[in-house]
């Protein structure tokens, strides 16, 4: 194997894109494992004022949609807005989601294990849009 056929998954944004891609997928079988606790909350939720799973679909939705932008190469432009954006869109910034997530520290460890990840997923679509936003500028 010579050193050109590594040539397509060697420059950043490439290996940045796969990463996400992984993350991504990962992310949708963390979901899947994540069933029963998902259940178990939603009856917790009922007593609720507030919607745990309802912030998690949401910022899911929002940031695999971002994944999707970087997986098919589809930026919107200007970027900066997404990454704004992006900023924002961190779960631990909610108090209510923040005190559930520590207080529960030791309950539905597949569901904070998805939490963790959609956060990962987030931070590494940041970078990934900070470096794209440099190479622009």
């Amino acid at each position: 194997m010579n050193s050109s056929d590594n040539s397509s998954i060697s420059t950043p944004n490439n290996v940045e894109s796969l990463h996400i891609c992984l993350l991504s997928e990962q992310l949708d079988l963390l979901y899947q494992t994540a069933r029963e606790e998902r259940s178990t909350i939603a009856i917790w939720e009922e007593d609720q004022e507030f919607s745990i799973l309802g912030v998690v679909e949401l910022f899911s939705a929002e940031i695999q949609g971002y994944a999707e932008q970087v997986k098919l190469g589809q930026f919107v432009e200007p970027i900066a807005p997404g990454i704004n954006h992006l900023r924002q869109l961190n779960v631990f910034g909610i108090n209510y989601f923040a005190q559930w997530y520590f207080e529960n520290w030791k309950q539905y460890p597949q569901t904070k294990q998805y939490i963790e990840q959609l956060d990962h997923l987030r931070l590494a679509i940041l970078e990934c849009f900070n470096q794209r936003s440099s190479v622009a500028a």
